[in-house]
């Protein structure tokens, strides 16, 4: 599943650390700034499936 996040980056930083605590991710795309929005930023995140023994489930 692909998650898009938008707010500052104080929000994002907090908001991913969270996220991995609770999901699986697979990766993470670089925190990039928004367009026309000063302020704003946007991260997607790619969550993975569940473990099993240490490798990804594909």
């Amino acid at each position: 599943m692909r998650i898009r996040l938008d707010g500052t980056y104080a929000e994002l930083a907090y908001t991913v650390n969270k996220i991995r605590t609770i999901l699986p991710v697979g990766s993470i795309s670089p925190i990039r700034p928004r367009r026309r929005r000063p302020y704003a930023w946007r991260v997607f995140i790619d969550t993975a499936p569940d473990r099993d023994e240490g490798r990804w489930i594909t």
